[in-house]
């Protein structure tokens, strides 16, 4: 049976050519576009909490068991279980900045167990004592309807003061407000402004933040917001990615996949999207893992693919569990198993992914039933 490989719009590609195969609505515009999802996703929340968690936005954390390194050279032990311990304590205390670091870690679950709920709660304690980061992250949850009853115009609310108070994630996150727009019910929340959107993600990247950078790049490449600049925007998303950015450094490594902007060249490809992969980044999980599969500026190994595919999967990315889906269906990388490739497939479909629902009808069609090749 033909597999449903490389997942580009309504096209079918062979194998050979699947590290090119991106979804229509990532292609190029790699930074922000699963609407306003994209506030809480990369690390968004995570300058509240960096700083007892060895984290960076985009980053990867030293866990519990690792160490960091003070100006004294001193190693210190990582821990999350402490480090919420002490947040508590201090948010107890009625510090708001401690009751904003235990709100990321009890919505994240690190180090304590994740309630949503219980996280809006402390967000709101630490809105009510003027903290202007609380009201960028309380914002976020009420425009996503998590840890409080969806509510976009309060949401925005926050936002906005959050922004007007100069937080640095308000001033983002209203950015991603203004280059999406957001209209409920016929009602226009925030009208799409692209040329303030980059304004306020320039004013953000400027100060180093790395999301920011990736945003302000992928809006100079595409000329939204009336501007647009190849080279200044190369210049932001290599700043974002060499800082270890997961999405930029996905990105980067499509240009170079693509020979857009710059030099093609297969083996960059999959440098960018190994470093992307290995920051946690799903959609860099499973642009590396088809650079593995195909064998492209990589030796090719099917079995490392499926493992960075089962990761991705792991995150619930629908593009990693459809090729995930496909490869198992062959029997590469993986035993083969209708059954397995069934259910992710399914996991996808759920997410109205076009694809995946194209793989779920091929895996369930009475007539021309799948089967797995022969041994």
């Amino acid at each position: 049976m033909p597999r449903p490989s490389g997942i580009s719009g309504n096209s079918m590609t062979p194998t050979s050519d699947r590290t090119h195969a991106v979804p229509r609505a990532h292609s190029f515009r790699e930074i922000g576009v699963r609407g306003l999802r994209v506030l809480l996703a990369g690390g968004a929340l995570c300058l509240a909490a960096c700083a007892a968690t060895g984290e960076k936005a985009g980053g990867v954390s030293a866990g519990p068991g690792r160490t960091g390194t003070g100006n004294t050279g001193a190693a210190i032990a990582k821990n999350d279980v402490e480090a919420a311990d002490w947040y508590r304590q201090a948010a107890e205390d009625g510090v708001p900045g401690a009751m904003v670091d235990y709100a990321y870690m009890i919505l994240y679950g690190r180090g304590v167990e994740g309630n949503a709920e219980a996280a809006a709660a402390w967000l709101r304690k630490a809105v009510d004592r003027e903290s202007a980061r609380a009201m960028a992250v309380l914002g976020v949850l009420y425009l996503e309807g998590r840890g409080v009853p969806e509510d976009k115009a309060e949401g925005v609310r926050l936002i906005r003061l959050a922004a007007e108070k100069g937080d640095p994630l308000g001033m983002r996150n209203l950015g991603a407000l203004h280059e999406h727009g957001l209209t409920v019910g016929g009602k226009v929340l925030q009208a799409r402004d692209g040329g303030e959107a980059v304004r306020l993600y320039r004013r953000i990247a400027e100060m180093g933040d790395s999301a920011a950078q990736a945003f302000l790049a992928s809006m100079l490449l595409r000329g939204d917001g009336g501007v647009k600049d190849d080279a200044e925007g190369l210049v932001w998303l290599r700043k974002s990615a060499d800082q270890g950015y997961g999405p930029a450094q996905s990105h980067l490594g499509h240009l170079h996949e693509k020979g857009e902007i710059v030099p093609r060249s297969s083996e960059e490809a999959a440098r960018w999207y190994r470093r992307s992969a290995e920051s946690g980044y799903a959609r860099g999980q499973v642009r590396w893992a088809l650079a593995l599969a195909a064998g492209k500026g990589v030796g090719r190994n099917d079995e490392e693919a499926v493992r960075w595919l089962r990761l991705a999967a792991g995150q619930n990315d629908a593009w990693g569990q459809t090729e995930l889906a496909s490869m198992i269906m062959e029997g590469r990388g993986a035993a083969c198993d209708l059954t397995e490739a069934d259910a992710l497939a399914e996991k996808a479909a759920r997410q109205a992914y076009g694809e995946a629902k194209l793989l779920l009808g091929r895996l369930r069609d009475r007539k021309q039933p799948p089967a797995c090749p022969a041994s």
